[in-house]
């Protein structure tokens, strides 16, 4: 009695495994820009709100200060925006 070779089997199987590997983790990139694009926009037209509310009260020094956090906000969340962006294309 022989005992089969079942070395083919298993490294086609491996090979299935990787392959299968490679797509979830290339759908998993994608939808991460998707949601990454998504939450960038949300943020940007929350902090324009935020703006256009402050400028409504008609005290400046409001204007300032909601401007000042707005602009605070965008350029931090520009770099970290960038950075993730940039490992989820890589």
């Amino acid at each position: 009695m022989t005992t089969p070779d079942v070395s083919a089997e298993i490294e086609a199987a491996a090979q299935r495994v990787r392959e299968l590997g490679e797509r979830v983790a290339e759908q998993a990139k994608k939808n991460g820009l998707a949601w990454l694009e998504g939450y960038e926009r949300m943020l940007r037209n929350m902090l324009d709100l935020e703006e256009q509310a402050a400028k409504n009260t008609g005290q400046e020094w409001v204007s300032t200060l909601a401007t000042a956090h707005a602009n605070f906000v965008r350029e931090t969340s520009e770099v970290v925006f960038g950075a993730l962006q940039q490992q989820l294309k890589s």
